[in-house]
């Protein structure tokens, strides 16, 4: 059995709908999938007759300045104090988002129609990124526009949150869920160590065109007695293969055997 515990839907930044990406997983020969949307929980109970679906999310914390992805797994739906939480999210990232526009504006003069933020269910930077492109009309690619204009340390970026990485597993975790560290080798950060000792359950090890560092970051989590590691596509949109994006298509990276026995067990799963 295979899973792919990593994706998003048009609730965050995706393109697809749910009933999409569960169409796509199915074809895939998925056989367990996680929708783990921006700030969002997008409840995926409906599709559990057509496919073994984990509840899931991606919160956005901050260390040291830079942006640090926690995935939440759950069992269960999160209780709605936690849901509510993430409605405030959903304001802060409005708020953020049409400050970037002016950002952008301001420092490469490209004026973006704002219209798509209020549409959105919950605003990222790949909105943004994707926004660009097709409003410059092709001018720019999104790796470039990611690089250059909205990507750590540019000058239209500005940071998803501004809760601490150790507060959002705490958040997690009194939801009832598992908190795992996404994709560590995405990271700035020089001391990678620091932050997987934060309190991680568990470690995303397998990820789209990182597969040289599955057991680099195995190790690691054996080493700081991380619990289990995960994998999946981070899949947005369909990509191919010289698209320049870090994200996957549904089924290019997943969790299986052993590791995905371990990761049921953890969240109290029945296979």
């Amino acid at each position: 059995m295979r899973a792919d515990l990593h994706m998003h839907t048009v609730n965050s930044d995706g393109v697809y709908t749910v009933g999409e990406v569960v169409d796509m997983a199915k074809r895939a020969g998925l056989d367990y999938i996680a929708v783990t949307d921006h700030d969002n929980f997008t409840d995926t109970t409906e599709f559990r007759h057509s496919i073994k679906t984990i509840y899931g999310i991606e919160l956005s914390t901050t260390h040291n300045g830079e942006a640090i992805h926690v995935l939440g797994y759950f069992k269960e739906r999160p209780p709605k104090w936690f849901v509510d939480k993430l409605e405030e999210f959903k304001k802060v990232r409005l708020e953020r988002a049409l400050r970037m526009l002016e950002l952008i504006d301001e420092h490469f003069g490209i004026k973006l129609d704002p219209k798509f933020v209020y549409e959105a269910n919950s605003i990222t930077r790949g909105s943004i990124g994707r926004e660009i492109v097709k409003q410059a009309e092709g001018k720019y690619t999104k790796s470039y526009v990611f690089k250059n204009f909205i990507g750590h340390g540019c000058k239209a970026y500005i940071p998803a949150l501004k809760i601490e990485t150790e507060v959002g597993i705490k958040m997690i975790k009194d939801a009832g869920g598992l908190a795992v560290l996404a994709h560590p080798m995405l990271y700035k950060t020089e001391n990678m160590m620091e932050v997987i000792k934060m309190g991680f359950d568990g470690v995303e090890a397998i990820y789209p065109h990182f597969h040289e560092d599955i057991q680099k970051y195995r190790d690691l989590a054996g080493k700081y007695q991380i619990r289990f590691i995960t994998g999946g596509s981070d899949f947005h949109n369909l990509v191919g293969p010289d698209d320049g994006s870090n994200h996957g298509n549904i089924g290019d990276s997943y969790i299986e055997g052993n590791d995905l026995i371990k990761f049921l067990g953890e969240l109290g799963y029945e296979r």
